[in-house]
């Protein structure tokens, strides 16, 4: 028999937030950044940068035309960091208005279903023929 028990999710920790989404979105930033790398130096082995360098050269009629890895790695540097930033304040943010409208509506209602595996009736075994 399940019994079925109500809770009310009416506060939540706006620092156990920040916590959890920093260090969420700095994980995710760093497997973007180590698959970005990954991905360039497969690229540039390849040569799939060499052609779209002399596409792009020969589209605009340039002289020359270079892509600067290690400027385009401290801009991807720079501007996820402060993804991340926004990102962590944002679910702060969330967080905070959340135990605003909890204190008026008084918060969400979960239920949860807790089923009694003692109770539950025994499996039948099915004898193979010999």
């Amino acid at each position: 028999m399940a019994r079925r028990t109500r809770r009310v999710v009416s506060k939540v920790d706006s620092l156990s937030v920040l916590r959890f989404s920093l260090l969420l979105y700095l994980s995710l930033y760093l497997v973007v950044v180590v698959a970005a790398v990954v991905l360039w130096a497969v690229a540039t082995v390849v040569g799939a940068v060499d052609n779209i360098e002399r596409f792009i050269k020969g589209l605009f009629a340039l002289q020359s035309f270079r892509f600067d890895a290690w400027a385009m790695l401290r801009g991807m540097t720079v501007g996820g960091l402060l993804l991340v930033m926004l990102g962590t304040g944002v679910n702060v943010l969330v967080s905070v208005l959340y135990n605003l409208i909890s204190d008026v509506v008084g918060g969400v209602e979960v239920v949860i279903s807790d089923q009694d595996l003692d109770s539950a009736p025994p499996r039948r075994r099915v004898r193979s023929p010999r």
